[in-house]
């Protein structure tokens, strides 16, 4: 079972989901998928501990004791949180160099927020055949990336209080971008009693994350 640890510091460690480890292997589309584990210094960089936002209408976060750090308005997630767009800039451009947004996240109000977040990151003015980013975080901060490339016709089909479930889809033949018939292929990820630990139920659909 491979396994994607998102944990801190910049530029050189690991974060959500891919890395170079002893027995890793590459698949056809390229990805590299350790014997073992999944490394998350194969997702995005990762960015430093998350740190308490200062107080700012709007974006103030919550003094709930059960509220994460990318809560906002009683919002387990709020998009334009500190945390949240700190992350976002992790992930370098998209389409034409533009950065990434977040498009959308986990729909739930603080006191009920599950251990593991979700944030589906996107590209300004794309579609769904344009780059997309899964990003994952726990009530301290910025995890990492579900996969370490983009992709596309990428969603969160589900979630509990540690898991979230993302399905990949691709073009196959001659498919149009509109409509991917490859897939769908839905990849449960697990945080584990660490709190830092992200354990993905399958290997990634290498169709999708193949070298653009």
């Amino acid at each position: 079972m491979k396994r994607i640890i998102g944990i801190a510091a910049a530029a050189a460690v690991s974060l959500a989901v891919a890395g170079c480890q002893d027995g890793a292997t590459t698949t056809p589309g390229g990805e590299h998928l350790p014997a073992t584990t999944v490394s998350a210094a194969e997702s995005a960089p990762a960015t430093a501990p998350a740190q308490s936002p200062e107080s700012s209408q709007g974006n103030a976060r919550p003094p709930a004791d059960t509220a994460p750090a990318t809560a906002a308005n009683g919002q387990c997630v709020s998009l334009t949180s500190p945390v949240v767009t700190k992350a976002l800039a992790t992930l370098g451009g998209g389409v034409g160099g533009d950065g990434f947004y977040a498009e959308s996240g986990t729909d739930a109000a603080v006191g009920s927020c599950p251990a593991l977040l979700w944030v589906r990151a996107g590209t300004p003015h794309g579609t769904a055949s344009s780059p997309w980013h899964i990003m994952l975080f726990n009530h301290d901060g910025y995890l990492g990336t579900a996969t370490k490339r983009s992709t596309s016709y990428t969603s969160v089909v589900g979630s509990t209080g540690r898991t979230v479930q993302v399905q990949y889809r691709w073009l196959a033949g001659n498919d149009a971008n509109c409509c991917p018939s490859g897939g769908p292929a839905v990849v449960t990820l697990t945080l584990g009693s660490d709190g830092q630990t992200v354990t993905p139920d399958r290997d990634f659909p290498a169709q999708a994350i193949a070298p653009k």
